[in-house]
Parts: C-alpha cells; sequence; structure tokens
C-alpha cells in the first residue's frame, strides 16, 4: 500500500494513458491526448456556487459545479495563473504531474497528486477532507483499502481490475458510503470523504480529462 501525506494521489494512471497506451491502439479507453510533458490540473469546488475556473494559457474557462470536481486540463509545464474571480494562485506546474486546486469559496490550495506508472492496474485515490481520522475500506469494514488518514491527507492503493464498493470507517463504524465503481486496469478513481452538516458526504468518480481550450 502506498500513502503520502504530502500529496493527493489522483489520476496518475490517466497521464500514463495519454502519453502512452493510446498510442498503442487503446485510445478508446482513455480521453483526449495530451502533448508529450503535459501538466494536468483539475478543481474541486467545494462552495455552494458553481464556478468558472480559469487557466493561464487557456481560452476558456473550466465550470465547475458546486461540490464537484472536475476533469483534469493539461497544459504545458510551468508558472500558471489559476483563478476564481478576484482569488487566484500562480503555481508551478510540473510536466508529466497532476494536481488538484481546492476551491472552499474563499481561498486556492493546490496539491501535488501523486504519479505512478502501473497500466497493469486500477489505481485508487482516497481524500480524506473531514476533521475525523477515516479509513477506506470494504464496505462491510473486513478489509482495508487505504489507511487511516487524517483531514487533508490522502492514500493510495494498486487494485486488480474488480467491480466493488467502498466505505469510510472512523475506527469501527462506518460513516459514509460510496457508490460502487467498475474499477479498469490503466485507469484511475478518486474517493472524495467530505463533511455536509453534522455527518459526510461521499464522492467516487472515475478520473477524465477536460480537452477544452
Amino acid at each position: 500500500m502506498n500513502r503520502s501525506l504530502t500529496s493527493l494521489a489522483a489520476a496518475t494512471l490517466l497521464l500514463v494513458s495519454v502519453h502512452g497506451n493510446a498510442a498503442e491502439g487503446n485510445a478508446d479507453l482513455y480521453d483526449a491526448v495530451a502533448p508529450a510533458d503535459s501538466a494536468f490540473v483539475r478543481v474541486l469546488n467545494l462552495s455552494d456556487s458553481n464556478i468558472d475556473v480559469t487557466l493561464s494559457g487557456k481560452v476558456n474557462p473550466q465550470r465547475v459545479a458546486a461540490g464537484q470536481l472536475s476533469g483534469y486540463r493539461f497544459t504545458p509545464a510551468g508558472s500558471h495563473k489559476i483563478a476564481v474571480g478576484a482569488n487566484a494562485i500562480e503555481p508551478q506546474l510540473k510536466a508529466n504531474a497532476a494536481s488538484t486546486v481546492v476551491y472552499d469559496g474563499k481561498t486556492l490550495t493546490l496539491i501535488a497528486d501523486k504519479y505512478v506508472n502501473e497500466p497493469k492496474k486500477a489505481q485508487i485515490a482516497f481524500y480524506n477532507l473531514t476533521p475525523a481520522n477515516v479509513a477506506l475500506k470494504t464496505v462491510d469494514g473486513k478489509s482495508v483499502v487505504v489507511d487511516t488518514l487524517s483531514n487533508g491527507q490522502t492514500g493510495s492503493r494498486m487494485v486488480n481490475e474488480i467491480k466493488i464498493g467502498f466505505a469510510a470507517y472512523d475506527a469501527q463504524q462506518k460513516v459514509a458510503q460510496f457508490d460502487e465503481l467498475f474499477l479498469k486496469k490503466g485507469r484511475s478513481y478518486s474517493y472524495v470523504l467530505l463533511p455536509q452538516g453534522a455527518g459526510y458526504r461521499s464522492m467516487s468518480l472515475a478520473n477524465s480529462i477536460d480537452p477544452s481550450e
């Protein structure tokens, strides 16, 4: 099991797919093909409103619905301005690496995602954005998929191709359940646990690329 406390694991295999597998005749399994040495960035909108996110070098803003996670946009590596209205950051985006920008309604925070080259497996990335310490487990709680994480931390794991659902556990208590997904080899999937009122909200999705210019 891989674990990183300083980055959020995300669509790392997606980077593999756009640079490698699509060229090998498997383009139908993937999204847009990015130029070599691109940087990838997406947005998690934790605000209560839909937002338009601008990225320097891109013509059109990216619309991200309230509470949703966007697809990755690819862009040349280097310094870029990412903005929602008057709120902006100017990070250095690295080649062949992915990042997630979290917008909480006031500030933008960029988190470096982890890049793993393993096209024969599916990659699970678990994000804990709640105050609780939680682990990602099988729904029955018997098997740990990603070990316990505190607020803002992430963990990842490679698995064989399988259709399965997961749940978030605070110690032995199940606090949220994620939708069942068919985890395909060569793809990556995000599982995000968010606070909602006095409880939790879960989000699970296959990572994707937004090819818009």
